[in-house]
């Protein structure tokens, strides 16, 4: 663990494991999509993908 971590929201942790579980609670598409363009991990790219369809169906649901 990096000094900075204490600092930094947890999806930018510099632990990819803890990147990846902070990705389950987020919701935000924009930042989600971010994370999956910039993101140096694959798991933590292929996370925040799941993520991502996961929430855009939840809106799609509860559009509908």
């Amino acid at each position: 663990m990096k000094f900075q971590d204490f600092f930094v929201p947890r999806w930018k942790h510099s632990n990819p494991d803890v990147r990846q579980k902070a990705i389950m609670r987020l919701s935000d598409q924009s930042l989600l999509r971010q994370i999956i363009d910039m993101d140096d991990d694959e798991m933590v790219r292929l996370a925040a993908q799941e993520r991502l369809a996961a929430v855009a169906g939840e809106k799609i649901t509860v559009n509908a």
